[in-house]
This record gives structure tokens, sequence and C-alpha cells, in this order.
């Protein structure tokens, strides 16, 4: 009897614990930690909505030289990598370049195939932007990997910037949490 007593105790145990469990973790604010990342280039400073904290040369983006004519910064986890340039407008680097080399890095790579391109117009504040939207299939080292990249290319005052998101096609949390962040993107310091 001792024996029957004490696998229902531990059969009732077990069933409280997985209900008392159910669905903790399944949400993306569950398993992410959302903020907001300031990049600043030649006086203007644009803020992006991320998973993690975006890095230039070796330190947090907020931290980097406010006057600098040029800032790459760069966040990943598993899921979604964010990519943020920013330059001084000159008439070798403005938004008609940036979309005209987005397009062409692409069709001239011999590892990828099944390349699609989208663009539309959009809001980044007050300021006309474009949302440039890639799909493609990378091949390395023999593996095939589907991507899709969204990229955001403006230009403030004298900066012009570009915001790119990239994750893997099949990866449903690198979706969501692209979904969830991109194109979030304030103009200066405040969000």
């Amino acid at each position: 009897m001792n024996i029957k007593r004490s696998k229902l105790i531990l059969a009732a145990g077990l069933l409280g614990a997985s209900l008392l469990f159910a669905g903790c973790g399944n949400t993306l604010d569950d398993q992410f930690v959302f903020g907001r990342n300031r990049i600043h280039c030649d006086n203007q400073t644009i803020t992006v909505s991320t998973p993690f904290e975006l890095v230039s040369n070796g330190k947090q983006v907020d931290l980097g030289d406010r006057g600098a004519s040029v800032v790459k910064a760069e966040g990943h986890n598993s899921h979604l990598q964010i990519l943020v340039t920013g330059e001084k407008v000159t008439a070798d680097m403005n938004e008609k370049v940036l979309i005209s080399q987005a397009r062409n890095v692409l069709k001239s790579n011999s590892s990828l195939s099944n390349v699609k391109f989208d663009s539309q117009d959009v809001k980044i504040g007050n300021l006309d932007g474009k949302k440039l939207t890639f799909t493609f299939t990378e091949t390395s080292r023999g593996k095939s990997t589907d991507l899709t990249v969204d990229e955001y290319i403006f230009t403030q005052k004298n900066t012009v910037w570009r915001v790119i998101y990239q994750y893997r096609t099949a990866d449903s949390i690198g979706k969501a949490l692209a979904e969830r962040v991109a194109g979030k993107i304030a103009l200066g310091s405040e969000f």
C-alpha cells in the first residue's frame, strides 16, 4: 500500500510541476531582453530596438565617438543578426549608391542563388527612406541555407544610415525577432 501511495504522490507532484511550468519561457519576452541602442555618426544619432547589445570597435556602440564620420555596429544571437552603418553623405556615399550596392553585391555573389528582391518606400520618423527585402539561398562548404534580409536605408541631415536585419528564413524565432524589432528606428536619442 505504501508503494502505491508513493507512486500516486510522485505522479501528482510531477503533474503539478508540469502544469506550473507549462507556458514558461514560450514568449519572446520570456526568452530575450529587449532594449534600445543609440548609434552616433557625424553628430547625428539614431536609436534602434534590439534583443541584444550592438558593438562597434569592441565597445558598446552608445559609447562611440559622436563626431565620427563612419560607424559600423553589429550584434547577433543564434537567431538574428543586426548591422548598422552610418557615413557622412558624399557624392560617392548616399542612399542611391547604397541601394545599388546592396543589389549588386547579392547579384555578383556566386555562392548565392534564388535571389529575390523587393523595395518599398518607408518613413523613419519624419524622413523618407527605403526598405529593401532580400531572400536567397547561400551555399557554403556544401551546405545551403535560406536567408532573409530586411534593410532600411535613409538620410538624416548629413548622414546616410543603413540598418540591416538578417535571419535564417526557416528560423521561426529569428523571424519573430525581426518582426518585433525591424524598422523600429527613432531619430535622435529618444524612442
